[in-house]
């Protein structure tokens, strides 16, 4: 017996490929983005690492992974009809895993023309002294609360809703905080993510540690809030766990596989703490 991450359309055409490694102690479902992603084996997800550190302490647990890549949290939402609810509706999970909130933060700041999206247009304006004050606070609240919270109490609701998993606990990643560098996951083709929403914003290198810092930390205070008031739902501390990449880096450095993905040695010391709370 072993524990086992299969895809959710590939456990429907292929139970027995999963199944055969049963019964499972416990039964686990994925969404979201790419920390989440099965098929994101360039730089790896969470789902993968953590079945492996499963197998390390000799569990036998099944994942249910209907993650993808580049995943925001309102296209999520507006799926639920879909593949999150149907599998609400199939199985009882004994927790579900969500990674949502990064691409919303990063599409927001790099895919709207500069200064009308997350971040101020910095050309030529004075050099502030911290970084975080390139963002724009008045997007930053629209963002948050009007944007991911009404989604995250959306998916929250379907699982309260739901007959199989009323009461199955929701578990929140809460990222870690990259640096800003020209790694992508693909060259010329996936990313870097901040990098380039940095550049286009006119924003100046000197400023890039304290702005990633700050935004991190908006993302990472938009998680832990949705807990609040809200039962059976909790957020994984894994910020400040991942050792840094070096700024000028290309490719792997430090926990880092690119420029917002962890590599194996992150990825493994991301695992063990969800490992520790699933247990």
């Amino acid at each position: 017996m072993t524990s086992v991450v299969i895809t959710g359309n590939r456990y429907l055409i292929h139970p027995e490929q999963a199944d055969r490694f049963g019964p499972f102690e416990k039964t686990f479902l994925a969404e979201g983005d790419s920390w989440m992603d099965a098929s994101a084996a360039v730089q790896g997800s969470l789902p993968f690492y953590l079945a492996e550190e499963f197998n390390r302490r000799g569990k036998t647990h099944l994942i249910v992974n209907i993650s993808t890549s580049g995943q925001t949290l309102q296209r999520i939402s507006q799926t639920m009809s879909g593949e999150y609810l149907w599998w609400l509706q199939q199985l009882r999970y004994d927790a579900v895993l969500l990674s949502a909130g990064g691409n919303d933060f990063i599409d927001a700041a790099r895919d709207e023309a500069p200064g009308e999206g997350l971040l101020r247009d910095m050309q030529g304006q004075p050099l502030p002294a911290d970084g975080y004050a390139c963002v724009r606070q008045d997007a930053l609240a629209s963002l948050v609360d009007g944007y991911l919270n009404p989604n995250f109490d959306a998916m929250y609701q379907a699982l309260r809703s739901s007959a199989r998993n009323a009461g199955t606990p929701l578990l929140l990643n809460c990222y870690d905080t990259p640096v800003a560098r020209n790694a992508p996951a693909i060259p010329n083709l996936v990313g870097p993510w901040l990098w380039t929403a940095y550049r286009n914003n006119h924003i100046d290198p000197s400023l890039w540690p304290t702005l990633t810092a700050g935004l991190f930390k908006d993302i990472k205070g938009a998680v832990q809030a949705w807990p609040v008031g809200r039962t059976g739902v909790v957020a994984v501390p894994t910020t400040g766990v991942l050792v840094p990449a070096e700024a000028d880096s290309t490719g792997s450095s430090g926990d880092w596989k690119n420029e917002i993905h962890p590599n194996a040695s992150g990825w493994r010391k991301l695992a063990r703490i969800w490992a520790d709370l699933l247990a």
